[in-house]
C-alpha cells in the first residue's frame, strides 16, 4: 500500500504505524513482535494477536472497546501474554482487585485514589482474577454488578462519607484467570449479562512443550522477554497513534461475513444463557426410585451484545493487520473467541463434535473422560438452549445428540482443503 492509498476515506503511511522520532528506522510490523513472542514461548500467534487487538480497541471503539479473559492452567504464559503490554503508553497493569477498586467509600479527608477515572482512554489488566474470585459470593456478586455499569460507560456509588460520586469511561480490559477459577463465578456472569469475551490458553502438545523447555533454559531468557515486550508495546503505541492521527476505517464487512457473525453471535449468545431446574423423583413398575432434572426456567441472552464484541474483534484484528477489511481470517479467530466465551463446561461439551458428528451422553463422557451424568447434564442444556438437538435411538431409551442444523457449520469441524 503506497503512501498515497486509503483505507475507506482515510490515509495512512505505508506501515501503518509512526517511527518513534521520524527518522529513517524502518516502522514495526506485526511480523516483527510475532517473531519476539514465539522466542520466548508465546507459540500461539492467535493469542498474540487477540491481546494486541483488545489493547488498540480503546481507538476503535470508543464507547465499548474489548473487554476478555485469558483462561489458561497455572503456568500457561497468561502473565506472559498480558506482560507483552507492559510498557505501552495507555496500559494500566495491576495484580489483583481489591475489594472497592473503582470507587473508595473513603471520606474525602483521607485523600481517596479511585481507579475508574485513570482508566478512561486506556487498557486496563488486571493479571490475576483468580484469587478475586476466591473472595466471598457477597464480594465477587458485588464487583461484577459494578463492571456491568462500568461497562456500560458511566458508574456512580454513595456513601454516606463521600455523597454520591458518578464517573464515564471507555477502557478495553484484559484479566487472566485459570479454569477452575472463572467457572466459579461464571454463572453469575452470564446471569447479568456477559460483558466478557473469553480466549483458552491451549494446552501444549509434546513437540511444543519440548521447544518450550529448551527456551526456558536459554541464558538469554530475561533479556529476550523485555525485547518481546518492548517490541509489542512499541508496536501498538505507535498504530495507536497512526489510528488517531488517520482516522482509520475499514471497508464494510461484506454480506457473507456479516451472516457468519450474526450466526456466531446468535450460537455464542444462546450458550451463555441460564437454565434453572430442579430434581424430580419418579418410581418405576419395579419400585425402583429415579431421578431426573425438571426444566423450571430459561433465560435466553439476545445476539447483538455478542455481535458487538465479535464485530469489534474483527475490525480490531483487522486493524492489527494491516488489512482494508475484514475477512476469513479475523472470522475464524472471532470464532476460536467465540466458541471459548460460554461456560467452561458447556464448550467442552460441545468439543465432543471435533470428534464425532453424533454422540450419545455415554461416547461424549468417553471422549472428555469426564463424569457421565455432568456431561449429560451440559448437552441437555444445550438442546434446552436451541444449540443442539436430541433424538431417541432405535432402542427408544438412549439419547443421541447432535448440533441443531443452524449452527452445524460452526461446531462440527471444519473440513480440511
Amino acid at each position: 500500500m503506497s503512501e498515497s492509498q486509503t483505507i475507506g476515506s482515510s490515509p495512512l503511511p505505508t506501515q501503518r504505524t509512526e517511527t518513534p522520532k521520524g527518522g529513517t528506522t524502518p516502522p514495526l510490523l506485526l511480523e516483527d513482535v510475532l517473531e519476539r513472542t514465539r522466542t520466548i514461548g508465546l507459540l500461539d500467534d492467535d493469542l498474540v494477536e487477540v491481546v494486541l487487538a483488545a489493547y488498540i480497541s480503546k481507538e476503535i471503539e470508543k464507547r465499548n472497546p474489548i473487554w476478555i479473559m485469558l483462561v489458561g492452567n497455572p503456568s500457561s504464559n497468561k502473565t506472559q501474554l498480558v506482560t507483552l503490554l507492559a510498557k505501552a503508553v495507555d496500559t494500566v497493569m495491576i495484580d489483583v482487585l481489591t475489594t472497592n477498586p473503582f470507587i473508595s467509600g473513603l471520606s474525602n479527608k483521607e485523600k481517596p485514589q479511585d481507579l475508574l477515572p485513570k482508566l478512561d482512554g486506556k487498557c486496563f489488566i488486571v493479571k490475576d482474577y483468580t484469587s478475586f474470585f476466591g473472595r466471598s459470593e457477597e464480594t465477587v456478586k458485588q464487583l461484577l454488578s459494578d463492571l456491568v455499569s462500568i461497562y456500560d460507560g458511566n458508574f456512580s456509588k454513595h456513601s454516606g462519607a463521600r455523597g454520591t460520586i458518578r464517573y464515564e469511561a471507555a477502557f478495553s480490559h484484559i484479566g487472566c484467570v485459570t479454569p477452575m477459577g472463572l467457572s466459579q463465578r461464571q454463572r453469575y456472569m452470564n446471569q447479568v449479562g456477559a460483558r466478557f469475551l473469553t480466549i483458552r490458553v491451549s494446552e501444549l502438545n509434546d513437540e511444543q512443550r519440548e521447544e518450550c523447555f529448551g527456551i526456558a533454559w536459554s541464558e538469554d531468557l530475561k533479556e529476550r522477554i523485555t525485547a518481546a515486550s518492548q517490541t509489542a508495546s512499541d508496536y501498538i503505541t505507535s498504530l495507536c497513534g497512526g489510528i488517531r492521527k488517520y482516522r482509520v476505517q475499514l471497508q464494510p464487512v461484506a454480506e457473507e461475513i456479516r451472516r457468519q457473525l450474526n450466526l456466531l453471535a446468535e450460537l455464542v449468545a444462546r450458550a451463555r444463557g441460564e437454565v434453572r431446574t430442579r430434581t424430580q423423583q419418579f418410581e418405576t413398575e419395579e419400585g425402583e426410585v429415579k431421578t431426573f432434572e425438571e426444566v423450571e426456567e430459561i433465560q435466553k441472552e439476545e445476539p447483538f451484545r455478542a455481535l458487538h464484541q465479535l464485530k469489534a474483534l474483527c475490525r480490531s484484528l483487522a486493524i492489527l493487520k494491516g488489512k482494508e477489511e475484514v475477512t476469513q481470517q479475523e472470522f475464524l479467530t472471532a470464532k476460536r473467541v467465540a466458541l471459548s466465551s460460554m461456560p467452561v463446561q458447556r464448550a467442552e461439551a460441545l468439543s465432543v463434535f471435533h470428534a464425532e458428528s453424533k454422540v450419545t451422553a455415554k461416547e461424549g463422557s468417553d471422549i472428555l473422560d469426564k463424569n457421565y451424568k455432568t456431561v449429560k447434564r451440559h448437552l441437555d442444556q444445550l438442546v434446552y438452549l436451541g444449540v443442539l438437538q436430541r433424538v431417541k435411538d432405535i432402542d427408544g431409551k438412549t439419547w443421541i445428540y447432535e448440533p441443531h442444523p443452524k449452527f452445524r457449520s460452526l461446531i462440527l469441524p471444519s473440513p480440511v482443503l
